[in-house]
């Protein structure tokens, strides 16, 4: 098959038209970083050298079983095995691959992601990582909790975005990952849902207030959440330098659950606007940026389901007998009292 090009060669030439397809405003750049991920990191150490027709399902099935003994999640090994499908599908278009190895892959060699567990700090948890974290992150730990945005969305805040005294936080953008020398910029939202106006409380107002007043960066073009050269903080150094480690010192990690994420965070705000303030999916959806109210739902139909039954079970308990006899008691104690009193005026 002709031409006789490298699994290397035919990434970079995909990567290259994908780019072109991000600056036509056809693709995500978050999608581009991901991408490039997993060609850098799981594709190329095992095929880069590798003639591009010469790789087939055994191949691919032999890249899985690598994958897993390197520790990768099924979910790591299936968007590593989705770009590897875009690759081939790319090379079969051009002439360059026969048919496409990934779709031969038997359903027990491909991966199987499982869900990962929600996880919704309490209120005493919430109390220990506020307090465990170093303080120069606190204010970026208490946006994250009591605003739900993305961790992209957190660390592409500029401070004209911070709206203080109408309370309102005005996502407009998310902030990229550097890569090649590229510098970490603002890019557009996920999804043109993600372009949303999150209610800011009056405590986290206050919070964001002081910070900003003692912020050497406090111009309404300067990052909320800057490093001391005024630069925006990187996504991996504030997952380890700020959550990780405020997690570890508060003493949330163990106990059957994974390493803290932000995304745990919007969870715990998610529960917040549910269980606490009982707003329906469609205010639930706006608030979070969901594309669509049915992904809330999918994502969240367990705390609608509680907050519903709980609901009914105060409903019920209220119409049985035996809160009845609580009702019956106190009307009874009070024509007592009324009887007690001299001329049986009640005080």
């Amino acid at each position: 098959m002709s031409p006789r090009l490298r699994f290397a060669t035919v990434a970079d030439r995909w990567l290259t038209r994908f780019e072109a397809k991000v600056a036509a405003g056809q693709r995500r750049e978050r999608t581009l970083e991901a991408y490039r991920y997993h060609v850098k990191k799981r594709l190329l150490p095992t095929l880069a050298p590798r003639l591009m027709h010469t790789i087939g399902v055994d191949d691919v099935a032999a890249l899985l079983t690598g994958l897993r003994a390197a520790g990768c999640s099924e979910k790591t090994a299936a968007e590593a095995l989705a770009t590897l499908h875009s690759i081939a599908r790319f090379a079969i278009r051009n002439g360059w691959l026969a048919d496409n190895p990934v779709a031969k892959l038997e359903a027990d060699e491909r991966p199987h992601p499982t869900g990962r567990r929600q996880r919704v700090l309490g209120r005493d948890e919430i109390g220990r990582l506020l307090a465990a974290c170093l303080p120069r992150y606190r204010p970026l730990l208490a946006t994250a909790l009591y605003s739900g945005l993305r961790i992209s969305e957190l660390l592409g805040l500029v401070w004209d975005d911070v709206d203080l005294a109408a309370g309102v936080i005005h996502v407009r953008a998310q902030l990229s990952r550097a890569h090649r020398g590229v510098p970490a910029r603002r890019v557009a939202p996920k999804t043109p849902a993600s372009v949303r106006d999150v209610p800011l409380v009056a405590q986290l107002a206050e919070v964001l207030h002081e910070y900003r007043r003692r912020s050497a960066f406090n111009a309404g073009s300067d990052w909320v959440f800057a490093t001391g050269r005024g630069t925006p903080l990187g996504h991996r150094n504030v997952e380890r330098r700020a959550l990780q480690r405020a997690a570890k010192r508060a003493g949330l990690d163990g106990g059957g659950w994974p390493p803290l994420r932000f995304h745990d965070l919007r969870h715990t705000f998610a529960s917040h606007l549910v269980l606490d303030l009982r707003l329906d999916p469609a205010q639930v959806s706006r608030i979070l940026g969901h594309a669509r109210v049915t992904i809330t739902l999918d994502v969240y139909t367990h705390l609608f389901d509680e907050a519903r039954h709980a609901d009914e079970i105060r409903n019920q308990m209220a119409q049985s007998a035996f809160a009845r006899l609580l009702a019956a008691a106190s009307s009874a104690s009070d024509e007592a009292r009324l009887v007690a009193l001299p001329g049986g005026r009640a005080t």
